[in-house]
């Protein structure tokens, strides 16, 4: 279906290059320029509800086969074509989750960065569609699904189950590679066009492992130098978030004064931004934390009755009282 949107807007293929080349960040002028692929960051906020935000990219791409060599044990041998330019050029991962993490703040509020123990709580892979095109600072506004991932393990363990191996097992029940198929994937293959049950499993087996190394994705945005290394961009609950925005692969992106088109689900990572109280129950001792927390609320009081029409002198009479209060509390605590 992609090919054939691709085909219908083969004419706004310059208005649509033009849309994306803002997208890039101010720090980075050349980066529009070369970027091939982009990452979805989906973010949430009370004034713009749910939208996206494509940051660009520069990602490897797989590489070209020249000719294949057979072997005298048959076992062949692939040559491939060097393109030391383009790995150069490519993006690591902690640039990507720089450039992520600024995206973030500079959307829900580049202020946020500067609180202590505020920022990133948890980053979700989901899934969204568009429900329209981009505004001016770059945002589409989307419909957001987060996985469910009960259900993506489930569906794991079923896919693994489909291709026995114990040694008991019956040899029409699993795939032996090659031509070698077992009666139920000959007949999955001609009813619906599926993969063998060997190439599933394995797939559902290294899914698996990916799943259990979901909290790296929320590690490498609090720390993005630990990102080189990971892989955790190509993906862990699902596959990789990161598109083609150009060349013959591209996906579509809805474009302003046009009809909606890009109905597809999408795959982005979801930033949320908070107070990391994990992060306050080891840092920080158990006294301090009381004690700030109460300061904390002694302001907030002082504020909240100040903006309520109070003068400043009853608003600093009201928050001698809570401080009173919380002395009186620690005191009769000690006793």
């Amino acid at each position: 279906m992609s090919s054939i949107n691709h085909v219908q807007d083969v004419e706004r293929q310059s208005n649509h290059n033009d849309w994306i080349s803002h997208l890039a960040p101010r720090d980075a002028p050349d980066l529009r320029e070369r970027a091939e692929q982009g990452c979805f960051i989906c973010l949430e906020s009370h004034n713009q509800g749910q939208y996206a935000v494509l940051v660009p990219c520069q990602r490897p791409k797989p590489r070209q086969i020249i000719f294949r060599r057979e072997h005298d044990n048959g076992k062949p041998e692939y040559v491939y074509r060097q393109d030391s330019s383009m790995k150069s050029a490519c993006d690591s991962d902690r640039e990507i989750y720089e450039r992520l993490l600024d995206t973030c703040y500079q959307h829900l509020g580049w202020w946020k960065r500067w609180l202590p123990y505020f920022g990133i709580t948890e980053v979700l892979e989901v899934n969204f569609q568009f429900a329209g095109a981009a505004d001016a600072d770059g945002r589409y506004p989307i419909y957001m699904e987060p996985l469910n991932l009960e259900d993506i393990s489930e569906n794991c363990m079923k896919a693994i189950a489909r291709h026995p191996t114990s040694p008991g097992f019956d040899g029409n029940d699993a795939c032996q590679g090659g031509s070698h198929h077992s009666d139920q994937c000959i007949a999955g293959m001609e009813d619906d066009f599926q993969p063998c049950i060997r190439i599933k499993a394995e797939e559902a087996e290294q899914r698996r492992k990916k799943f259990l190394f979901v909290s790296h994705l929320k590690e490498c945005a609090r720390d993005p130098q630990k990102a080189n290394g990971l892989h955790s961009l190509e993906g862990r609950a699902q596959e990789s978030c990161i598109y083609d925005i150009k060349g013959s692969n591209k996906i579509d992106l809805p474009l302003p004064y046009q009809e909606l088109r890009c109905k597809k689900w999408r795959r982005g990572l979801q930033f949320v931004l908070g107070w990391q109280t994990d992060r306050i129950r080891t840092e920080l001792p158990f006294g301090i934390s009381c004690a700030s927390l109460a300061i904390a609320l002694i302001w907030l009081s002082l504020v909240v009755w100040k903006g309520a029409g109070g003068d400043w002198g009853t608003a600093f009479a009201f928050a001698q009282v809570v401080a009173a209060s919380f002395a009186i509390v620690i005191t009769y605590a000690r006793l």
